[in-house]
């Protein structure tokens, strides 16, 4: 049997189900090879071997991955490619899967963070309005918010380091970071993400997005976003934006005093 026969029960309309990507867990710095591995499975989905695997990054054009074993004769393969990307940022890389009667399946993504340590750190500290909504306890209370905040690579680490607190009186709410996973500064936005806790309990997570409004194309006005999620459950405890996490897409509430500071 060569590497494109196939045995199939019935008629296979289905593609290949890609269950995890494994590699892209942590941050990676710019410029280092990254070993990505999946797992893409035809077993339950008609049985058909697997002809090929792509992966993509941020919509681009799809490339071609290998087998693990070196050929595809399987109907579950594991895959895989070494990639390298030069500049900072949030990635949403997608694996997929294609069957050798050519149905190709869901794509299975996540998000890779690329970090620079030598490429700057974000500081900042004011206050915005919170308005309605954003408090998930009481979606009905508004009032000033305040924040203050630094993110930053040591020399030569993997994991910044700072403080990050946000007041939101009118809730009740003091959260406090405890420790970070990562930063990404990236034209006028940072953004970093990490644990802290609320009134000095629990373990929550939080994703901080800045932008420096001063910087060119910055548009002028700083601006804020943080969102603060319940570990244990994955409820929004709080989101003064909400919608997408993604760095560029997303576009942070304006400051209403204050500065936020990306510097180079």
């Amino acid at each position: 049997m060569d590497s494109f026969s196939y045995f199939v029960v019935g008629y296979d309309n289905s593609g290949p189900i890609v269950s995890n990507i494994v590699g892209i867990s942590d941050p990676v710095k710019i410029n280092t090879d990254i070993i990505l591995n999946a797992p893409i499975d035809d077993t339950t989905n008609g049985s058909s071997n697997i002809k090929s695997a792509e992966y993509s990054i941020d919509g681009a054009s799809w490339k071609s991955m290998s087998a693990t074993d070196g050929l595809f004769d399987e109907p579950a393969e594991e895959v895989t490619a070494t990639v390298s990307i030069p500049e900072p940022g949030v990635y949403d890389l997608c694996i997929r899967g294609i069957d050798v009667v050519d149905n190709t399946g869901q794509e299975k993504c996540n998000l890779l963070v690329v970090y620079d340590p030598s490429g700057g750190f974000v500081t900042g500290g004011g206050w915005i309005i919170s308005k309605a909504g954003a408090y998930t306890a009481d979606t009905l209370l508004e009032g000033h918010a305040n924040f203050g905040f630094v993110s930053k690579y040591q020399k030569g680490a993997n994991i910044p380091t700072g403080e990050t607190e946000f007041q939101f009186k009118e809730g009740n709410l003091n959260f406090k970071s405890t420790v970070y996973q990562w930063l990404v500064v990236a034209g006028v936005k940072a953004q970093y993400k990490g644990s802290g806790t609320i009134n000095g309990t629990g373990d929550y997570g939080f994703l901080l997005t800045a932008t420096d409004g001063q910087l060119p194309g910055g548009g002028g006005v700083d601006k804020f976003r943080i969102k603060i999620v319940d570990k244990a459950t994955g409820t929004v405890v709080y989101d003064n934006v909400g919608g997408s996490d993604d760095m560029e897409a997303v576009n942070p509430q304006e400051i209403g005093g204050g500065s936020i500071v990306i510097h180079k």
